[in-house]
């Protein structure tokens, strides 16, 4: 019998058997319902392409145990919150957090809100420029064009002055420049790791669990979090950048720098288990006499999972007369649209802004098939004018906003390490409320009848790319 036959005969079985192995782990260690039949479904279909698919995308490597380690050892003391702050009505929506995060608020002195990297760009140098003890920074994708070598310049200035420096970038995120920044910040001596990095030896290709937060603390009393990645791109005023993004980032300053910076600390521990991340001692108080109050909420694929979905679904539940969602992604879970619905007919005023032009067609494809029930279910939904809105933001009534760094999108709300922070602020809701509105003045509505007038082949487009809103 020539090796060939050996090969026919053996290759079958092989293949059904790795698939049953796939599909069984996934049965086992899926929660929701949906993916694990679907990668069952995959697995038994295409016995030896669906098992490589699971490998890449469907298995959850977290090492829970290094975030377990330094949870462990952390001091608490440091990150002590106040439940109910005096003089406050902040009820019931601040119990939604509070119940999922199990702490109460922080004090915030002072936030302020910059759009799109000319204004963003110049105060985090600034505050890098001005640092006398540390900066901590991680960012998603930290481009290597001018814009990252002006960061990588400063970051290096600071620390030949004695300045603590390390940078936290995503493995993946990274890539979206090439060559990386990471061999630059090398040449200059800079610390940094890669989370979650993609590697062929040893095997680690998990193109999921990605490190999605953007972060800079500067000596522990100034935190930039937002949606703003660095790089060029984000120099929105320059018309000759083909790839221009609009943004909005907040720098924070109060006891809440304290919770960013012990969200920073984890992540570089759970990369490096570097014991400077066990020193770690908060260095604000809770300003009992603050009119600005926060709190952060992280999300990750363990024991994290789906505080943020549970979060904005809460506080939609909670409101009483505006909902202001504007988001780059928007493929909402049956959950969130049932609440979204339910909402509307408690006779809340909802309105979703989109980005008109996308980076990534297929998730806008997608979203198109997302907004029909929406939509006749009465929700405002409107298009942005271009160039491409990366803004993130949630504002109910008006006190309580929801900053950060994630999408409505599956990818955000269960695959990645995303941080929000919840702001309990009058003021600061009003100021998002009115850079909102003048967005949706510009913004085009989506209406039910350009929906049932896109050609055949474009519904069949939209439908087949929302199938995969899961992954995207």
């Amino acid at each position: 019998m020539t090796t060939q036959d050996v090969l026919v005969w053996l290759l079958p079985p092989l293949l059904l058997v790795m698939g049953l192995l796939t599909a069984s782990h996934a049965l086992l260690n899926k929660r929701d319902s949906k993916a694990a039949f679907g990668w069952i479904a995959l697995c038994i279909i295409l016995p030896a392409a669906g098992p490589i698919m699971y490998l890449l995308f469907g298995i959850n490597r977290v090492r829970t145990r290094a975030q377990r380690d330094y949870i462990t050892k952390i001091n608490r003391d440091s990150l002590q919150t106040i439940a109910e702050p005096d003089g406050t009505s902040f009820r019931p929506l601040s119990l939604i957090g509070e119940t999922l995060a199990r702490k109460g608020l922080s004090s915030c002195s002072d936030i302020q809100i910059y759009e799109n990297g000319e204004n963003l760009y110049p105060a985090m140098l600034d505050a890098i420029n001005n640092a006398t003890d540390r900066v901590l920074l991680a960012s998603y994708i930290f481009d290597n064009n001018k814009t990252g070598r002006d960061f990588a310049r400063a970051l290096a200035s600071a620390q030949r002055r004695g300045v603590q420096v390390k940078v936290l970038l995503d493995g993946m995120g990274e890539m979206m420049s090439l060559p990386r920044i990471g061999g630059h910040l090398s040449e200059l001596g800079i610390q940094y790791t890669r989370f979650n990095p993609l590697k062929l030896f040893p095997p680690s290709l998990n193109l999921n669990m990605r490190n999605h937060r953007k972060l800079m603390i500067v000596d522990g009393l100034l935190a930039f979090t937002g949606g703003t990645n660095i790089g060029d791109r984000h120099l929105s005023n320059s018309g000759s950048n083909p790839h221009r993004v609009q943004d909005i980032h907040f720098g924070l300053r109060g006891k809440i720098v304290d919770e960013l910076e012990w969200a920073f600390w984890q992540d570089w521990y759970y990369c490096t288990g570097d014991p400077d991340a066990e020193k770690f001692r908060g260095c604000n108080i809770n300003d009992e006499s603050a009119e600005t109050w926060t709190r952060l909420i992280l999300d990750s694929p363990n024991r994290d999972l789906d505080k943020l979905s549970q979060l904005i679904n809460g506080v939609i539940a909670a409101s009483k007369e505006r909902v202001y969602l504007m988001t780059p992604y928007f493929l909402p879970t049956f959950d969130l649209i049932g609440t979204l619905i339910s909402a509307r007919l408690r006779g809340v005023k909802i309105t979703i802004l989109l980005p008109g032009t996308n980076n990534i067609k297929i998730a806008d494809w997608a979203s198109r098939n997302s907004v029909r029930q929406l939509l006749e279910s009465g929700l405002d939904i409107r298009y942005q004018p271009p160039p491409f809105v990366h803004s993130k933001l949630l504002l109910i009534d008006d006190e309580y906003a929801l900053i950060g760094s994630p999408n409505i999108d599956p990818r955000s709300l269960r695959l990645n390490y995303e941080l929000g922070v919840e702001v309990f602020s009058r003021p600061f809701n009003e100021s998002l409320r009115q850079y909102f509105e003048l967005r949706a003045e510009v913004s085009e509505p989506i209406t039910l009848n350009w929906l049932r007038e896109r050609s055949l082949l474009i519904r069949l487009r939209d439908s087949l790319a929302w199938l995969f809103s899961p992954y995207l």
